[in-house]
């Protein structure tokens, strides 16, 4: 958090009268708020800041805005892609690939600003954040991490006169509601009688991009409607091999137990990879993993392919779908993990790898 502003006394009439945090409004005169900041740079003793100083048109070459932004939104977010290029490259030598990356950060920055004023002050205008390559190519809308975890809620604005279509009372907002999710909802099964319900929703083919230190993610939300009514899965994965990866499996069969409907089987095979130095461990936690689901919904087996060139990772399901991951199961970040951690019992608590999946039916 930086403050920037003009003071309007001396620096001698401050320190005899008063103090340097005299511009700020009232409410940040506080002083455990204040003993929270890091560093005070003294304006006055700073040159003015230069026009050639500042780092234009970097970007320009290679994408533009292909959406209607307001001046203050461009301003913002190109000042903040200028820092970033200053410090990351500082030779303004950057592949198209780590300009594009940091101007996403960028514009998703500023869209956070811009999304949180329109929940507050309705004469704002909603604008899309997008960047379009001019080498060709789809153009990128640029969303938060917050609003691609919770969709449901990226469109409200509690705080605002607007009504925004779609968007729920706050009588209905206070009612206790169903999980939201962006993807397409599968025919739900009864547990009691194994009928499926009346809301069906067509599953379609498609490609998901998860991004990077994203939180909401589980192997439900990305895996159960595709895997809702086959009796047989295979996971062919090379890199189940330590005991964080043999947990991730672990964890994909429970969810695929809880919603395999009662009286219906599941049968679950692992195809995976092995390193010699740590083969034992691996052979003991996977023959762990077997024994103790055996006797569940879902029966697992595993092998172990020795092939060099064993490297693409898939979920292929016997009722016509293969779901292909980038990065198999291994899907969370590093978490501590304790009996009393969030993230040890709740994937959603979790932060995510970025990675993407892709959604292939393989029969008509």
């Amino acid at each position: 958090m930086v403050f920037m502003g003009n003071t309007q006394k001396s620096v001698a009439y401050r320190l005899k009268h008063s103090h340097f945090y005299e511009p700020l409004p009232d409410k940040y005169i506080d002083s455990a708020f204040l003993d929270r900041i890091h560093a005070f740079n003294p304006g006055w003793e700073v040159q003015p800041v230069r026009h050639e100083l500042f780092c234009t048109g970097l970007y320009k070459p290679h994408f533009e805005i292909s959406s209607e932004v307001s001046t203050r939104d461009q301003t913002g977010f190109e000042k903040t892609f200028s820092g970033l290029m200053k410090i990351i490259h500082p030779d303004g030598k950057a592949t198209p690939e780590e300009i594009a990356e940091l101007l996403e950060f960028a514009m998703e920055c500023r869209r956070r600003v811009r999304e949180q004023i329109l929940r507050i002050d309705d004469t704002f205008k909603a604008n899309e954040f997008t960047y379009r390559p001019l080498a060709g190519g789809e153009a990128v809308t640029v969303l938060t991490p917050e609003e691609q975890q919770y969709p449901a809620f990226a469109v409200l604005r509690p705080l605002s006169s607007e009504a925004v279509p779609g968007a729920q009372s706050p009588e209905a907002q206070s009612k206790p509601q169903p999980e939201a999710t962006a993807e397409p909802v599968a025919a739900a099964v009864s547990e009691a009688s194994g009928a499926p319900s009346a809301t069906t929703v067509q599953l379609k083919e498609k490609h998901l991009v998860v991004p990077e230190n994203a939180k909401g993610w589980s192997y439900r939300r990305l895996f159960a409607d595709y895997l809702q009514g086959c009796s047989g899965i295979i996971i062919r994965d090379p890199y189940i091999r330590a005991f964080h990866q043999v947990r991730n499996l672990a964890e994909f069969l429970r969810m695929v137990n809880e919603i395999t409907p009662v009286g219906d089987e599941v049968t679950v095979h692992l195809i995976t990879g092995a390193d010699q130095e740590t083969m034992e461990k691996q052979v003991e936690n996977l023959g762990q993993v077997q024994d103790s689901f055996a006797g569940t919904s879902t029966p697992f087996r595993w092998e172990i392919d020795a092939s060099p060139h064993f490297h693409a990772r898939s979920i292929t399901t016997d009722h016509g779908w293969k779901i292909t991951l980038d990065r198999g199961l291994d899907l969370f970040q590093w978490f501590e993990f304790s009996p009393f951690n969030a993230a040890a019992v709740m994937q959603e608590a979790r932060m995510v790898k970025g990675c993407e999946i892709s959604y292939i039916r393989t029969e008509a």
